[in-house]
């Protein structure tokens, strides 16, 4: 590996972030730091960039590499610190999140980032990010979460149950989503819940979410008063528990939810049955 040599200017302004102890930098605070025009800013971030000692995070943001990593230029491979500096503002969410608050066993080969940004699969090093589009208007419901030394946006719990249930597809699928509903059921904040699913005028998430807190992990029931304020009008349309597309739409009606049961129990517990 060569070694991240410096020049004058570079070596300034690398001097200058660890002494604040910044990780991020943009292409304003190299041209303040060094003194200089915006075109040599960005020169001179490219040349960080090939030394190893900048990764670029989205346009004109950067991720400081500090010395304590070695003078090769190796990449930075904390997906946690890597997925924090992608978007902003963000979140973790769906199986991310579930895993950071210990309801999956381990995290998945795609790190899923919530942002009103452009979405899509960012590969980076040796992670790969989902960025997830999600509306400023349904920005909420998160925390801070410290973990590896680190403050991180993640969703709280309920919003993680609302979410992965919201999209299976990036939760595990529907065996993951019943084993995330499973674990975290015990501690949900109800009222809190409440509020959450109130926010997201979206009809056949309540009824799939009702119905998965009523079914998953019986000896620990909902409470009554709020499942009964989540359960749909008589009249309302039947709506599919799984994706139509991965499991067809025929199943056994629940008259009381308006589900179409169209996933098997060994699809639901794939990952086991939580009493």
């Amino acid at each position: 590996m060569r070694a991240r040599s410096l020049s004058s200017n570079e070596a300034r302004a690398i001097l200058a972030l660890e002494a604040d102890r910044r990780e991020v930098v943009t292409l304003a605070d190299l041209q303040k730091l060094v003194g200089t025009t915006p075109g040599y800013a960005r020169k001179l971030a490219h040349e960080l960039v090939g030394k190893g000692w900048l990764e670029r995070t989205r346009r004109g943001v950067y991720l400081l590499n500090p010395a304590q990593h070695g003078p090769d230029a190796l990449p930075d491979r904390d997906p946690l610190r890597l997925g924090s500096r992608l978007a902003d503002p963000y979140y973790f969410a769906y199986a991310t999140a579930a895993e950071l608050h210990g309801l999956l066993p381990q995290a998945g080969s795609v790190y899923y980032v919530a942002t009103p940004q452009r979405s899509g699969l960012r590969p980076f090093g040796p992670s790969q990010f989902r960025l997830v589009h999600q509306a400023r208007s349904r920005f909420f419901g998160t925390e801070p979460l410290r973990r590896r030394g680190r403050e991180l946006v993640v969703s709280d719990l309920e919003r993680t149950i609302l979410d992965c249930v919201d999209r299976p597809d990036l939760s595990g699928g529907m065996g993951g989503v019943a084993h995330i509903v499973a674990l975290a059921k015990p501690a949900l904040g109800w009222p809190r819940l409440g509020r959450y699913v109130d926010r997201v005028p979206k009809r056949s998430l309540r009824q799939r979410l009702g119905y998965l807190l009523e079914v998953v992990r019986p000896t620990t029931p909902a409470p009554e008063a709020w499942l009964r304020r989540m359960r749909p009008d008589a009249r309302a349309p039947y709506v599919p528990l799984g994706t139509p597309a991965l499991y067809g739409r025929r199943g056994p009606h629940d008259p009381t939810w308006r589900i179409v049961r169209n996933v098997s129990d060994s699809d639901l517990f794939a990952e086991g049955r939580i009493p």
